[in-house]
C-alpha cells in the first residue's frame, strides 16, 4: 500500500499571544495575534487509500519521532479529517500517518503543525480528485477550525491573524533564528484547548483583549522602527500576562517550573548585563522559545554556551 500523499508543515510560535476564544467551535479568536513560523520544527502527514469496506484511521509516522496519541487527541484528529474530507470534496477512506521532528503537547506549537499540515494533505487529495484549488489563505482558515493557531502555520515568516483573516507582514527583522528551551518534552497535563475555556474564570481576562491588541500595535511599531530591546520587552510583557491567566483562574493551574524560571532569570540577566539578547516568549507549556536576530549568530552561541549550561535546546 503505497502513499498517495506525503506533506508536512511547520510550527509557530506567538509573540502576542492567541489566548481565549469568541467562538470555541469555529476557534474565532478573542485577540488578533503575531506570530513567527518555525521551519525547522514541523510535522509529516502520510496518506494512504483504504478499502471501501474499511474506515479511516491514523498511525504514528514511523520515520519520525514516535508519538503516542491518546484516544481523545486521535478522535480529535480524524473527526477534523472528515471534516475536510466533507469540505473538499474528498471521496474515500484513507490510513493517515503523522509524527514530528520535536516533541508532541508540550508547548511547542504541535497541534498548530499537525492540523495544518493534515489541511494540506486533504488539500493536495481533493485536487488530485479534480476539485478546485483553494489559495493559501482560504487553506489558512480552514485549517483554523481544526485548531486555531494552525492557520498561522500555512504562511512564512511573520504571520498576522484577526476576525478578518491571515496575512503575512513583514518587519526590518525578516530572517530570524529561533531556538527552544527544551525544559520538559513530556504531554502536558492541561492542553491549550482546556486552558482557551478555563481562563474565563481569570478576573484578568475581562480586559485581556484590549491589552493584546494594545500590545499588538505595540510591537508593529517597534519591529518597523527597529527597536530590538523595545520588542523584547513587550515581547516579555506578553507571555506572562498569558501565564497570569493560567495561575488566577479558578481552578488555577500552570506550565512554569523551577527550571523554566532558572532559565527564564538566566537570559533576562543576559539582557541586564549586555543590552542585547533574544526575544523571548513562551506557549501554553513549560518551554522557552528565543528569536535571535540574523546578526546575532555570535551571540546566540555565547547564550547556548553560557547561560543554558545543562538544558537541551532545539
Amino acid at each position: 500500500m503505497s502513499s498517495i500523499i506525503k506533506v508536512s508543515s511547520p510550527s509557530n510560535i506567538a509573540l502576542i499571544k492567541y489566548m481565549g476564544k469568541k467562538n470555541h467551535e469555529l476557534n474565532v479568536p478573542s485577540n488578533s495575534s503575531l506570530s513567527w513560523t518555525i521551519d525547522h520544527l514541523r510535522t509529516y502527514v502520510e496518506v494512504k487509500a483504504l478499502s471501501n469496506k474499511e474506515t479511516d484511521r491514523w498511525a504514528p509516522l514511523e520515520s519520525q519521532q514516535d508519538i503516542s496519541l491518546s484516544e481523545s487527541s486521535v478522535a480529535r484528529y480524524l473527526n477534523f479529517w472528515k471534516k475536510l474530507k466533507s469540505k473538499l470534496g474528498v471521496e474515500g477512506n484513507f490510513l493517515v500517518s503523522s509524527g514530528n521532528n520535536f516533541p508532541f503537547g508540550c508547548g511547542l506549537a504541535s497541534s498548530a503543525s499537525s492540523f495544518s499540515a493534515l489541511t494540506l494533505a486533504a488539500h493536495e487529495l481533493s485536487c488530485k480528485q479534480g476539485q478546485k484549488p483553494l489559495n493559501e489563505h482560504q487553506l489558512a482558515l480552514l485549517s483554523a477550525q481544526g485548531s486555531g493557531s494552525s492557520c498561522r502555520s500555512l504562511l512564512e515568516g511573520w504571520v498576522k491573524w484577526s476576525e478578518q483573516g491571515v496575512q503575512q507582514v513583514s518587519f526590518p527583522f525578516d530572517n530570524l533564528i529561533h531556538k527552544v528551551i527544551v525544559v520538559e518534552s513530556g504531554e502536558k497535563k492541561i492542553s491549550s484547548s482546556q486552558a482557551h475555556k478555563m481562563i474565563s474564570s481569570s478576573l484578568l481576562n475581562v480586559q485581556r483583549q484590549a491589552r493584546a491588541n494594545q500590545r499588538l500595535e505595540d510591537l508593529c511599531q517597534v519591529l518597523q522602527k527597529g527597536d530590538w530591546k523595545r520588542a523584547y520587552e513587550i515581547c516579555w510583557s506578553e507571555f506572562w500576562d498569558m501565564h497570569a491567566l493560567f495561575e488566577t483562574s479558578e481552578p488555577s493551574f500552570g506550565y512554569m517550573t523551577a527550571l523554566t524560571m532558572k532559565a527564564l532569570n538566566s537570559l533576562r540577566l543576559f539582557w541586564q548585563n549586555n543590552g542585547d539578547g533574544p526575544l523571548i516568549t513562551m506557549d501554553a507549556g513549560p518551554n522557552v522559545h528565543m528569536l535571535f536576530r540574523e546578526d546575532q549568530n555570535k551571540l546566540c552561541d555565547d547564550i547556548l554556551a553560557n547561560c543554558l549550561e545543562g538544558f537541551s535546546v532545539l
